[in-house]
């Protein structure tokens, strides 16, 4: 049994089609996953500020709150 070499020639052609195929697809996903990654980092980001600032307001409305609980003037 001796193999057809151009079937061979024809097949290694086709796989190496195919593994550049993956390879580009590998690098889109890649690029898209960074991407997305930094996205998500910048939105933790903000979420950690806004939780600050959501604290030192609701300070702020206890502080108000005692002043205005001892009748004190603003």
């Amino acid at each position: 049994m001796t193999a057809d070499p151009n079937a061979i020639r024809q097949e290694v052609i086709e796989l190496q089609l195919r593994v550049a195929e993956l390879s580009t697809a590998l690098e889109l996903v890649t690029a898209s996953r960074d991407d997305l990654k930094d996205a998500a980092d910048s939105l933790h980001h903000e979420l950690e500020a806004a939780k600050h600032h959501i604290r030192i307001q609701d300070q702020m409305l206890s502080r108000l709150r005692q002043h205005i609980a001892q009748g004190l003037e603003l």
